[in-house]
């Protein structure tokens, strides 16, 4: 009998969704529950890092005006008018940061907060206990004062993968910033056994540092950061006259050359040549410097320009060039040293500096439709070089200099443009 009533039992089908929801359901509420839990936890995660973003900020703006004691209760009101309850609460202000890329830096504000969040669910189940399951939630944020301006070398490109790149085995130095504006990935590029000392390196994008290359700079490289401005944006080109020299002008031993509309290439071809303080219009052509040549020349520009887009030129200094050229002091054109019509077909024309052992050029470089690559010597010392390009790429060894006086003649002194900035 009993047997039998059992096998009815397990053979009788009436009920069964009945059963099986009364055995799924603490399951199905207990997943639940637990995400609910989950979810919530991640919530304050979130709320603790925004209020950590908001207290490192605020302590760099009232760091300079209040002494330390004074600004973790200044801290306490700010973050209490946030939400932020002692009772649960643990708030650490270390000034200059104890980790991470800025630790030990001065004007640095690290900033940690510590949350009991309650587990609402698993409470329940404590609560037979008398006890509440809580977990910790802590987020950190590092803010201070950056320097981005005094950019030297600045790619204006958008988009370019390796827009500013330093491949190869060259080593480069320079005495003040380097910039891209590309958002790539690989907005800046350092790769090869390359070497880069720089002041600071910014990018729209990332910046990457592969294989055997080093960056070295005096602040950490800044990835993500603003785009550098392009100072010579407004800067307009001479109207267009009669030609003062057609077809090309060839320039042997011991030439002179004289300022003026050259319709046409100039060609550098001796030793010994000079070019006269002014304005070259190189309308339709291009600046070409043989190999070996040699050339001066203080207080000069070179404009390229021309009728349309495409007959917009470029410079180009063949291998063991020695060039010695200098920017006007005073004048439209101060400071400027080549300069490209920004109505160039966009990246079709490449400037070319292919130099040795004296390379001395003092001035602005300023190609904005165009890429640059510098693959010359070491600029001699003391100087002053800025370089614009649509793309910068170097593959030579090369010393940008940017020496403080000679700067300030030229009229390219750049006052350091700062920023207040979570850094981590």
């Amino acid at each position: 009998m009993v047997i039998q009533a059992i096998r009815k039992f397990i053979q009788n089908e009436e009920a069964g969704a009945l059963t099986l929801t009364a055995v799924m359901l603490p399951v199905i509420l207990g997943f639940g529950g637990l995400g609910l839990d989950v979810t919530g936890w991640y919530m304050q995660k979130r709320d603790v890092q925004n209020l950590v973003d908001m207290a490192a900020i605020d302590a760099v703006h009232s760091g300079n005006y209040v002494a330390d004691a004074e600004l973790e209760t200044q801290l306490d009101n700010f973050l209490s008018d946030k939400g932020v309850d002692t009772a649960r609460d643990t708030l650490t202000l270390s000034s200059p940061p104890l980790a991470g890329d800025y630790a030990g830096r001065a004007g640095f504000y690290e900033i940690v907060l510590r949350r009991e969040v309650p587990l609402n669910f698993l409470s329940a189940f404590y609560g037979i206990t008398g006890e509440e399951a809580t977990v910790f939630v802590s987020s950190r944020a590092v803010a201070g004062t950056l320097i981005i301006g005094s950019q030297c070398v600045v790619a204006l490109d958008e988009t370019a993968d390796r827009a500013l790149n330093f491949s190869g085995n060259t080593d480069v130095a320079v005495g003040c910033g380097v910039s891209s504006n590309s958002a790539s990935g690989e907005a800046i590029y350092v790769g090869g056994t390359s070497e880069l000392s720089a002041a600071l390196a910014l990018a729209v994008g990332d910046i990457v540092v592969s294989g055997g290359g080093v960056l070295t700079t005096d602040s950490p490289a800044q990835s993500f950061a603003s785009p550098a401005s392009d100072p010579y944006s407004a800067l307009t080109i001479p109207a267009s006259g009669a030609c003062d020299y057609s077809g090309v002008t060839r320039a042997n031993d011991n030439d002179i050359l004289s300022p003026g509309t050259y319709c046409g290439d100039i060609r550098v071809q001796g030793e010994d040549v000079t070019f006269d303080p002014g304005v070259y219009i190189i309308e339709g052509g291009d600046f070409i410097s043989n190999a070996n040549s040699e050339f001066s020349g203080d207080g000069v520009t070179f404009i390229f320009t021309g009728n349309t887009a495409a007959d917009v030129g470029t410079v180009s200094f063949n291998g063991n060039t020695d060039a010695e050229l200098s920017a006007p002091t005073s004048g439209t054109y101060e400071g400027i040293l080549f300069f490209q019509d920004p109505i160039a077909d966009y990246r079709t024309t490449t400037a070319n500096f292919n130099g040795g052992a004296e390379l001395n050029l003092d001035g602005v470089i300023y190609f904005p439709s165009g890429d640059v690559s510098f693959n010359g010597g070491a600029a001699g010392e003391p100087s002053c070089l800025q370089i614009y390009g649509a793309t910068v790429s170097f593959s030579g060894s090369s010393v940008i200099g940017n020496d403080d006086t000679i700067c300030d003649s030229l009229g390219l002194t750049v006052s350091p443009q700062i920023r207040i900035q979570l850094v981590e």
